[in-house]
């Protein structure tokens, strides 16, 4: 079934831009609650969310880029304009967590108390609204389009929920007496997204990298190449992941005295069924021919 390119690019661009107006929104609603509050655990969700918007615009700019078509310069396309997007938040994201590391020391030496604990804890719970929403949407629009830089912000915003979580619990035990939890929390959020910089950040790499499909790619092709009797075998498979296109190339050995004909036809054959089996794949199919001994009559042995 031909993909839909154009569907697929409306679902890109519709990821992108919900993902940069949710970071906008929540960027002013968490200033807000952090002048009111002065709680680094505020103050971290808020730099995590002016990195989630920095992040988020380089996203949809290399989306956009990467669904220009292929021209004269770059045959492939521009899919790997995702993965240096990708690697782009991991440089973000990794500068938030190391000021946010820096503000939590500063707040387990000097522990303040928490003032306006109900509006934190209203911005909060507003914020896991709006960000659940926009992982409902950018998980549809994975699931449609196979999209590694939707993929890699979804995965930041969905650690954003259980920051938003703790942030809650620190704002309402704070009331309490435990003012040393706020820097504790802050702390524990900073290396989460430390970790989730350098994941983002090794994905990118590997996929700029040219790195092989995962999954059981060799075992279904080998599967589809043993359903065609005239198709001896295959070798020197080969497959990478440029944005959303994924491209695969095998030689598929043949009987040498197929005629031209019959052999692009098998060659076509087999490489309908792999696109059946990957929609997103290029499949580019080398047809290696193979002697295979004749039948012998009686009049051809040889003397003796």
């Amino acid at each position: 079934m031909p993909r839909d390119n154009s569907r697929e690019h409306r679902l890109l661009i519709l990821a992108g831009l919900a993902s940069v107006f949710t970071a906008l929104i929540l960027i002013a609603a968490k200033t807000i609650a952090w002048l009111m509050t002065g709680s680094v655990s505020l103050l971290a969700s808020l730099v995590d969310s002016v990195m989630d918007s920095l992040a988020s615009l380089i996203n949809f700019f290399a989306i956009r880029y990467s669904l220009v078509p292929a021209d004269e310069e770059h045959r492939f396309g521009h899919g790997k304009a995702e993965a240096l997007a990708g690697l782009g938040q991991a440089i973000f994201i990794a500068a938030s967590s190391v000021f946010l590391i820096y503000q939590s020391i500063l707040k387990l030496m000097e522990p303040k108390p928490i003032e306006e604990n109900a509006v934190g804890v209203a911005v909060m719970v507003f914020s896991i609204a709006m960000t659940f929403g926009l992982l409902l949407i950018q998980k549809y629009v994975v699931r449609q389009t196979g999209s590694t830089a939707i993929e890699a912000d979804s995965l930041h915003y969905l650690s954003d929920l259980a920051v938003n979580v703790g942030i809650i619990l620190v704002l309402v035990v704070s009331q309490f007496g435990y003012l040393w939890l706020d820097g504790v929390v802050g702390l524990v959020i900073a290396v989460f997204i430390l970790f989730s910089a350098w994941h983002i950040a090794s994905e990118s790499v590997q996929l700029l990298l040219d790195r092989e499909i995962p999954g059981d790619v060799r075992e279904v092709i080998s599967a589809i190449v043993a359903d065609h009797p005239q198709a001896l075998g295959f070798h020197d498979l080969r497959t990478r992941q440029s944005g959303r296109t994924q491209f695969i190339q095998l030689h598929v050995d043949m009987d040498q005295n197929l005629t031209l004909l019959h052999s692009h036809d098998l060659a076509t054959r087999i490489e309908t069924r792999i696109q059946d089996a990957f929609p997103m794949a290029d499949v580019i199919i080398h047809q290696d021919p193979v002697a295979v001994g004749p039948k012998v009559t009686l009049d051809d042995r040889p003397p003796g």
